[in-house]
C-alpha cells in the first residue's frame, strides 16, 4: 500500500524479505554462528520455508504480489483500514491458505503488527509491516534493515510470545526460553542476566534487539508453531498457493452470489438467485451451463450463453426457486465452459446460507418533490412497533425499499412539515407500497397536506385478523416465561407447530409440541410477539407480551 512512490517498494525488495524468512525459519541465516554456545543444544531449525504466491485463490497465476495506492497517509495499529478495499486499504486473500502480508507506512514509528491464530477475525489474519523495515535493500532503515521485524511478527503469526511474557519475567508458554525480566532492546552482551537466569536469550525472534542482534528460535518454539499449525492454520498444509498455474483454454467460474443477500431476511417465496459469472479462461466464454439447487434438493438447470473476454464478468439472473422453512443452504455450480470439461473446479461454486420466514415481499416506493426534506415516513405495525422510518430525503429522488412483512396488518404514515403534500404544486411525487409477486398494489399516496396514513394487510384481511385475535390460545398472557397452547378445536394430545416471531418478522424460536403442553421461552428478551400455530394446514395467530 502506498502514498506515494517512495513506499511502493520493489519486487526484489520484498522477494529480500521471502528470503531472510525462509533462512530464518529454516536456521540457514548467515549470523546463525553468532549464537552463544549455552544456547546451541536448545536452538532450532522450524522447518518452515516461504514462497510468493504462484496462483490467487480462484486459480489464476500470480506474482504474489499486490500494489495498490491508498487515500490514507498511513495506518494505525487500532484501525482496520489497512484489511479493506473500501477503506483505502487491501481484502486479504483466503486466510486459511494464506499468510497475507501488508506493506504500507505505519502511524506512531510502528514497525508493525500481527494476528494471533486463535480467535481472531478471519478478514484481518496476516501481518503488518512497515515498509522501511521490510527486507534488506531499498527503503529499509537500520538498525531494522534486516527483514528481522518480519520474522518476529509472522512468529507471533504462528503463536509465539514475547520471550518476557509481556510482564515483569512473564511466561512465554515456551519451557526451554530462559525467562527474561523485560525487552532487550539495542545489541547486549551475553550473558545478559534478570529473573536469576543465565543470561536472557536477546539474539531470539521474540525479543526486541536490533536485526543484527536476531538470529535463533528454539526447539520448544518450534513445538508451539506447528502445534498452531496443527490446531489454527492447517489449511496451509494443503494450500496449492505455491504450485504454478496455467490459464486453460475454456474455464467459468462463479465469482459471486449476488441475491439471495443473507443480510436480509427474505420471504419463504420463490427465491430469485443472482449470480457474478467470470471467464477464469485465455478465450472467449460463449456458453456455460448453470446448475443450482436449495438444501441439498433436486438441480435447477440455467442454459447461459454469451461473449465474455478473458477476465470479464455478467450478472446473470436464475430462474426462480422454491424453498419452505426458515435457514437454507444455496449451491450454485457453473460446468461445461464452452461445452468442454472445466479442468479447474476450484472456482466453480460458490454456497450462500440464507433466512427465510412466512409473509410476502412488498416495495415501498417513494418520490419525493422539489422539497424532499420536508418529506417523512414511518412503516408501522399493528402493535405500533415501528418497522422503518426516514427523515432524511433528498430533493426529486426515487427510494425503492423491499421488505418481507411477517402475515397481519400495517399503517404507513407520510407527513410534509410545510403541509403542500409531496404532489402536485412542486413535483409529481408518490408513495406506493406493492407486492412484490403479482404486482397488488397496497397504499397509493400522492396529494395530501401535513399527514396522511394508509392501513393495509399482508397475507389475511383486517377483518380475519380481528376474528382470529378475539380467541385467545396462549395463557398465561402476559407471561414471565411458561406457556401452553391451547386451541380447543384440535385434540388434546394433537402435535402441533409454534413459529415465535419478533417486531421485525424474524423466527426466534419455533418447537414441536403437543396442544395444551407447556414449554419455556423466558430466554427471549421481553417484549411483544406474534405466535403462529399450524396443524392440519391451517393457522392460528395470536399475540403474546413476555415479562420476567
Amino acid at each position: 500500500m502506498y502514498k506515494n512512490n517512495s513506499e511502493n517498494i520493489s519486487d526484489n525488495q520484498i522477494i529480500s524479505q521471502l528470503d531472510v524468512l525462509s533462512k530464518d525459519f529454516t536456521r540457514n541465516n548467515t549470523d546463525r554462528f553468532n549464537t552463544p554456545s549455552d544456547f546451541h543444544p536448545i536452538v532450532s531449525n522450524l522447518q518452515i520455508e516461504f514462497c510468493l504466491a504462484k496462483q490467487t485463490p480462484d486459480g489464476l497465476p500470480t506474482n504474489g504480489i499486490i500494489r495498490k495506492e491508498t487515500i490514507n497517509n498511513n495506518f494505525l495499529l487500532d484501525e482496520n483500514k489497512i484489511f479493506h478495499d473500501s477503506l483505502g486499504g487491501s481484502t486479504a486473500w483466503n486466510t486459511e491458505k494464506y499468510l497475507n502480508i501488508w506493506v504500507c507506512e505505519i502511524e506512531d514509528g510502528i514497525l508493525g503488527w500481527s494476528q494471533y491464530p486463535a480467535g481472531g477475525n478471519i478478514n484481518t489474519d496476516g501481518v503488518v509491516i512497515n515498509y522501511e523495515h521490510f527486507g534488506t535493500i531499498g527503503t529499509a532503515l537500520s538498525p531494522y534493515d534486516l527483514g528481522r521485524t518480519a520474522t518476529h511478527e509472522v512468529g507471533h503469526w504462528f503463536n509465539l510470545y514475547h520471550l518476557w511474557g509481556d510482564s515483569n519475567c512473564g511466561d512465554d508458554f515456551v519451557s526451554d526460553t530462559p525467562e527474561q525480566e523485560d525487552a532487550n532492546f539495542g545489541c547486549k552482551i551475553h550473558p545478559n542476566i534478570s529473573c536469576n537466569n543465565n543470561g536472557d536469550m536477546f539474539m531470539n525472534y521474540m525479543d526486541y534487539t536490533n536485526d543484527n542482534c536476531m538470529n535463533s528460535f528454539t526447539h520448544g518454539q518450534k513445538n508451539r508453531v506447528w502445534s498452531a499449525i496443527s490446531n489454527y492454520r492447517n489449511g496451509l498444509l494443503n494450500s496449492k498457493g505455491c504450485e504454478l498455474v496455467t490459464i486453460p483454454n475454456s474455464d467459468a467460474g462463479i465469482l459471486d452470489i449476488l441475491q439471495p443477500n443473507n443480510q436480509i431476511q427474505e420471504c419463504s417465496t420463490p427465491i430469485n438467485p443472482s449470480i457474478v459469472l467470470k471467464n477464469y479462461g485465455d478465450t472467449s466464454l460463449n456458453s456455460v451451463i448453470i446448475k443450482y439447487n436449495i438444501d441439498g434438493s433436486n438441480y435447477y438447470y440455467y442454459s447461459w450463453n454469451g461473449n465474455l473476454k478473458s477476465g470479464e464478468t455478467d450478472t446473470i439472473y436464475l430462474p426462480a426457486i422454491k424453498s419452505t422453512g426458515t435457514t437454507h443452504l444455496l449451491n450454485i455450480y457453473s460446468e461445461f465452459p464452452n461445452g468442454s470439461i472445466d479442468v479447474n473446479t476450484t472456482n466453480d461454486m460458490k454456497s450462500l446460507i440464507f433466512n427465510t420466514i412466512d409473509g410476502e415481499n412488498v416495495n415501498l416506493s417513494i418520490l419525493t418533490d422539489n422539497y424532499g426534506y420536508e418529506t417523512s415516513w414511518k412503516l408501522i405495525d399493528d402493535q405500533n412497533n415501528i418497522i422503518d422510518e426516514n427523515s432524511s430525503l433528498n430533493n426529486n429522488t426515487l427510494y425503492n425499499t423491499k421488505y418481507c412483512l411477517d402475515y397481519g396488518c400495517y399503517k404507513f404514515i407520510i407527513t410534509d412539515s410545510n403541509g403542500d403534500g409531496i404532489c402536485c404544486d412542486y413535483g409529481n411525487g408518490y408513495a406506493e407500497i406493492e407486492k412484490v409477486l403479482g404486482l397488488n398494489k397496497l397504499v397509493s399516496i400522492k396529494n395530501f397536506l401535513f399527514s396522511d396514513t394508509a392501513n393495509f394487510c399482508i397475507g389475511i384481511t383486517s377483518l380475519e385478523l380481528e376474528n382470529i385475535l378475539k380467541n385467545q390460545y396462549i395463557y398465561p398472557n402476559p407471561t414471565t416465561g411458561n406457556i401452553a397452547i391451547n386451541i380447543n378445536e384440535i385434540p388434546q394430545n394433537k402435535t402441533i407447530f409454534a413459529g415465535i416471531y419478533n417486531i421485525y418478522g424474524q423466527l426466534v424460536y419455533n418447537i414441536e409440541t403437543i396442544n395444551n403442553t407447556q414449554f419455556d421461552i423466558s430466554n427471549l428478551n421481553n417484549g411483544l410477539y406474534m405466535i403462529i400455530v399450524t396443524t392440519n394446514k391451517k393457522q392460528y395467530i395470536d399475540k403474546i407480551k413476555l415479562e420476567n
